[in-house]
């Protein structure tokens, strides 16, 4: 046995050399005597270099590897206590992070290629290996297994940021099959990481969506874009393995390597915020007391009909109603009764008008009602219609019951109107006409609308 002039001890002991001085501690692994000369004889032109020692069983390697600090092991794989790859696996498994070079007898690649597979860094064939060939061997098997123990230690921590991170995380293939799949995920989707990865990504996509999600990818895949981020590409839908549709917005990067494309994304469910979108949304565009469109949202879409009328020809009327003599209502009833009358005028209208027309409360009492499609003999129908369930309709109150009545003013939309805006003036002189009248009726706009109208 050769055994080096300083035993290399654990970092930090007596004998610890420093990272510029410090030898190569190699550990022989060999029980054939001749066979270990060889090797100590080829690499004596290193000896300022290295330091060799030498075992001859498995078991041997093991415990000395366990007192002691190696660089890098020359391992026969036919000893007295294992054999063939199973050496490799033993040891590797002992000593992960510890470089191997095999010495084998047996020339062959297939074989070669399963030592590389099983552990080693590389493979030395006995009888064919010079000292410069063993020594360049063993430098490679370290920086070898330094750069795998590098990129080892760089996946462990991207492993630990991706299961820390608050958004999902996965990744898929270029045939689409899931390969990667974070805590964040298995919590978004309701799937564990084992039982979805290795199963196709059209698991995550509600089926109607399924075919335009691939298209897309495949679009994605085979532009020369690199990744889109989620302010720059449209919401997606997920599907939950409970069968939950949510909106998602979702950052997509694509990897060329060897086998193929390899896909990233990053996926945020957007539940939460679309509702919050929403419900801002709706308390822009909703008079709060009734729940009927406010005076923007009415506008905006009396434009879209206008447009629509201008283009196409179909007819539009707008109704005005006003409660009667609502502010009697209030100082008779109080503001409470004054509002529940409110809220039963949107009631009323709201069941007694189609999905496609839309009433607002322009202010105070005064509401509109818009009817596509409808002609002028339509709308008075609606109109009176109107007027008679309100008519029919009784709000208790401490004060006994509260008989509401509304006056309706109409228009019809013409081609030359630019806006909402002259065809509410005009229906609003017919409401006025209305309630000059006695109030509780319906009158239509005409040239002669246009007279003086009584306080309501």
């Amino acid at each position: 046995m050769t055994k080096p002039e300083n035993p290399p001890s654990h970092p930090g002991g007596a004998n610890a050399h420093t990272a510029v001085d410090r030898l190569t501690a190699i550990l022989l692994v060999e029980d054939d005597d001749a066979d270990a000369t060889l090797v100590v004889r080829a690499l004596r032109p290193y000896a300022r270099r290295s330091t060799v020692t030498r075992v001859t069983s498995l078991r041997e390697a093991q415990a000395w590897l366990h007192r002691n600090v190696g660089d890098v092991v020359l391992l026969d794989l036919s000893l007295p206590d294992s054999f063939g790859l199973e050496t490799v696996s033993r040891l590797h498994a002992d000593v992960p992070s510890l470089p191997l070079v095999v010495l084998t007898g047996f020339d062959d690649e297939d074989f070669a290629l399963q030592i590389l597979e099983t552990g080693a860094q590389d493979y030395l064939v006995k009888g064919q290996t010079d000292g410069p060939l063993m020594w360049r061997a063993i430098q490679h098997a370290i920086a070898r297994k330094r750069l795998e123990e590098e990129l080892r230690l760089s996946e462990e921590r991207l492993q630990g940021i991706i299961g820390m991170a608050q958004d999902a995380i996965l990744t898929a293939d270029e045939a689409l099959t899931i390969t990667l799949f974070n805590q964040a995920a298995e919590r978004l989707f309701g799937y564990e990481a084992i039982d979805i990865v290795g199963r196709p990504l059209s698991l995550l996509i509600p089926e109607h969506l399924r075919a335009a999600h691939e298209a897309s990818i495949a679009e994605f895949g085979a532009g020369p874009v690199q990744s889109r981020l989620m302010a720059t590409r449209r919401e997606v839908v997920g599907l939950t393995r409970d069968g939950r549709e949510f909106p998602a917005e979702v950052s997509i990067a694509k990897l060329h390597h060897a086998r193929g494309l390899l896909y990233t994304a990053v996926i945020r469910d957007v539940s939460e915020r679309k509702r919050v979108e929403t419900e801002l949304r709706r308390m822009a565009t909703t008079d709060p007391l009734t729940g009927l469109c406010n005076r923007r949202r009415f506008w905006e879409l009396a434009d879209v009909e206008i447009a629509r009328l201008r283009r196409y020809g179909h007819p539009v009327s707008v109704l005005m109603l006003d409660i009667d003599r609502f502010k009697s209502i209030n100082d008779q009833y109080g503001h409470a009764v004054g509002d529940q009358a409110l809220v039963r005028l949107a009631s009323v209208c709201r069941a007694e008008l189609r999905d496609t027309d839309h009433i607002g409360r322009l202010g105070g009492e005064e509401f509109a009602v818009l009817l596509p499609e409808t002609g002028l003999a339509a709308a008075r129908d609606v109109a009176e219609r109107l007027r008679e369930q309100l008519a029919a309709t009784d709000i208790p109150c401490l004060n006994g019951v509260l008989h509401m009545t509304v006056s309706i003013g109409i228009a019809v939309c013409g081609e030359d109107d630019m806006s909402i805006e002259r065809v509410l003036s005009r229906a609003d002189r017919a409401l006025y006409v209305a309630k000059s009248h006695g109030r509780n009726r319906v009158e239509i706009f005409d040239e002669t609308s246009a007279s003086p109208s009584l306080a309501g």
